[in-house]
């Protein structure tokens, strides 16, 4: 995938499918190099704790994570008022995550260790 096609605010309109770790690790190096930062999404609920840190907790699939996308649209379900937070994370500090039916890496990715306030900045309400 070529990385001139990655600019920020256009993310929604790049579709990954990578195979490899090394590949996604050289985009999400890439991405957060031109300024195209992970984002999280909160329920509303949450929104005021999240802005004082974000830790790993255990999710659906019984593992302790704390995800996030980057490239792509955030997760945002329908039905469902969530908070979205960017994160002005450095690129070792996120790890790519191989999801769907054909585990590739499509922007989801994983937080390594708790996300402190001082890099923690909502984008939208």
């Amino acid at each position: 995938m070529a990385m001139e096609k990655i600019k920020p605010a256009q993310a929604e309109k790049v579709e990954l499918n990578i195979e490899t770790p090394e590949e996604a690790r050289e985009i999400i190096t890439k991405a957060i190099g031109m300024g195209e930062l992970p984002v999280i999404t909160v329920p509303e609920k949450y929104a005021e704790a999240a802005k004082k840190g974000l830790s790993p907790h255990t999710t659906w699939i019984e593992e302790h994570i704390l995800a996030g996308t980057i490239i792509r649209p955030p997760f945002l379900p329908s039905g469902e008022r969530r908070r979205i937070f960017q994160i002005k994370a450095l690129p070792e500090q996120v790890e790519p995550r191989f999801t769907g039916p054909d585990r590739h890496f499509h922007g989801v990715i994983i937080f390594r260790g708790p996300i402190p306030p001082d890099i923690i900045e909502e984008i939208a309400p």
